[in-house]
């Protein structure tokens, strides 16, 4: 009767809406956190900000680039279909939970002394990884899961390049992060993550396999999570439209983001 009684409630629309709000209100604390922390730092010292180097400014545009590559992690799970299946293990669920919840925690961990070239590598992996992962999510659309779910098979855009790109373009943001901190708890968190994200894809997939009878075929003819030609996704938009204009507005959108922060910040603080 219990079990019958849970799987009810499992099954309802509030608890598909229970199960995603504190992922979101946890990345959400996280990035306000980090804003919040950066403001009191230009409040104290505006005279950096008002007359900003080049050191300032790659600084600076690496720690936006990792709110937006958290701002997109926490909105996420708010516009996603409810599963037509899903793994009923605790293992999995719990693992889910845990990789999700590990790069806002890199954002509060302590930043260590600026470094001009390190700063450089993190705006580029954090970018890239915002880039890349707004344009996989424009072909994933609603299907996204945070626990091991089905939805829907999606086999286009980067989908048709390697079998779980947002996953890897997480970690790639996760690297931005953590490029920023250059600490032995980072790297530790950055194995974490690596293992986790291939032990989440493994369940996901699993539960694919039982759902939808195509993943098969699919899983046989792409990759798991490395591309085959490091030049594919580069072939992908020369040869596939819409994965071309998508990454041009989404591209246009983050660099607009940024150019208008390194604008705005002197005249904020000047």
């Amino acid at each position: 009767m219990s079990g019958n009684l849970f799987s009810r409630i499992e099954q309802s629309r509030f608890y598909d809406w229970a199960m995603r709000l504190p992922i979101v209100l946890y990345s959400f604390y996280a990035l306000v956190h980090d804003v919040v922390s950066f403001s009191g730092q230009v409040a104290q010292e505006p005279a950096v900000w008002a007359h900003a180097d080049a050191g300032v400014i790659i600084a600076t545009l690496a720690r936006i680039s990792q709110w937006m590559f958290v701002a997109l992690l926490a909105v996420l799970p708010l516009f996603r279909h409810r599963p037509i299946a899903k793994s009923t293990a605790l293992l999995p669920r719990l693992a889910a939970l845990v990789t999700v919840c590990i790069p806002p925690f890199c954002v509060l961990l302590d930043r260590a002394p600026p470094n001009l070239w390190c700063n450089l590598v993190a705006v580029a992996a954090g970018v890239s990884a915002s880039i890349l992962g707004a344009l996989t999510l424009s072909f994933l659309g609603r299907s996204f899961s945070v626990m091991p779910e089905a939805r829907r098979l999606v086999t286009t855009g980067p989908y048709s390049i390697v079998r779980h790109p947002l996953y890897l373009f997480e970690l790639l943001g996760v690297v931005g992060i953590l490029l920023q901190v250059r600490s032995l708890a980072g790297v530790g968190l950055l194995a974490l993550i690596v293992g986790l994200q291939i032990a989440r894809a493994r369940w996901e997939e699993a539960v694919l396999d039982r759902a939808i009878p195509e993943f098969a075929a699919y899983r046989r003819q792409v990759p798991f999570l490395i591309p085959r030609d490091p030049r594919s996704l580069f072939t992908l938009l020369r040869e596939d439209p819409m994965a071309r204009r998508r990454s041009a507005v989404v591209m246009s959108s983050a660099f607009g983001l940024l150019a208008l922060v390194v604008i705005a910040l002197p005249r904020l603080v000047g």
